[in-house]
């Protein structure tokens, strides 16, 4: 019972999500007209994902903020079979956050911009090897490597990823294996010129294993406009292009004071984003 009332509670906070904030857009997705105002210092705290067709609710994941701009729980969740999919209840120490008993980010206390992630390469096998991200930043702060070395070997990086910005967005990612210098993957990246939201999605191409944390923790500035195309390509060892996955993001809409409340990721899923091809819907909270 317990169960189904907790079921209930996520859905209910789903459709609050979706039905509380009147939206509006132009044809171009500019969204200038009468709408909502989000608020002067907010931040993405839900997304939930509907089908694009049929509009019926895929999922949604959501992060409990407090009041020290602190992310306590994060909960994805699936609509269709009713259960949850993820759950982390970070525990902070002084300048460590744990996602769980085995893993970690260490951040800046003062700025609480991520510095460098404690993880296990496969966090299901007890004994799994350690292995430690470096995140390095510009003078502008946007994110440009993470430097990836077991942590065994602290001084021998096996990859790392390169980012690359134009115009204040990133335009593509390079994930490279450092002992063989083959790509693993790469990504580009392009935008609309007309809209620049506030303070919305981070896309990291490359990752692969924790996009439930990447809107819920601080990496730094956010690119400038809303992305328009994301190409991802995978390769096998030499260089040999093996996959690829190209999503598209249309009809944005934004609120009044330029927050993004919904836009449609239309094409393949990506692993970066935490959500299937979908019509998204943004919640927010603000200080």
């Amino acid at each position: 019972m317990k169960n189904r009332f907790l079921f209930l509670g996520l859905i209910a906070m789903v459709t609050t999500i979706v039905s509380c904030q009147k939206e509006y857009s132009d044809e171009n997705g500019s969204g200038s007209g009468a709408g909502v105002i989000i608020g002067s210092d907010c931040r993405i705290n839900k997304i939930a994902y509907n089908d694009s067709a049929t509009g019926a609710p895929i999922g949604s994941l959501i992060a409990t903020i407090n009041s020290s701009d602190a992310v306590t729980d994060i909960t994805k969740f699936d609509s269709i079979t009713l259960s949850i999919d993820f759950n982390s209840v970070p525990q902070y120490f002084s300048d460590t956050v744990y996602i769980d008993p085995d893993q970690y980010y260490i951040f800046d206390a003062t700025t609480r911009r991520i510095n460098s992630f404690h993880g296990l390469i496969d966090p299901t096998v007890p004994g799994s090897p350690e292995y430690d991200i470096a995140f390095v930043y510009d003078a502008a702060n946007f994110l440009i490597n993470k430097v990836y070395t077991y942590t065994l070997s602290p001084g021998t990086p096996f990859q790392q990823v390169t980012y690359t910005y134009t115009g204040g967005n990133l335009t593509h990612m390079e994930d490279v294996d450092m002992f063989t210098f083959d790509k693993i993957k790469d990504a580009d990246l392009t935008y609309y010129t007309n809209i620049a939201p506030k303070n919305f999605m981070y896309l990291f191409p490359d990752e692969d294993t924790h996009a439930e944390m990447n809107q819920f923790f601080n990496f730094g500035r956010k690119t400038t406009n809303a992305c328009k195309d994301y190409k991802v390509r995978y390769y096998d060892p030499g260089n040999t292009l093996v996959d690829s996955t190209v999503s598209t993001f249309k009809t944005y809409i934004l609120s009044r004071d330029n927050y993004v409340t919904s836009v449609y990721m239309l094409g393949d899923d990506q692993t970066s984003i935490p959500s299937p091809q979908a019509k998204l819907t943004f919640g927010y909270q603000c200080k």
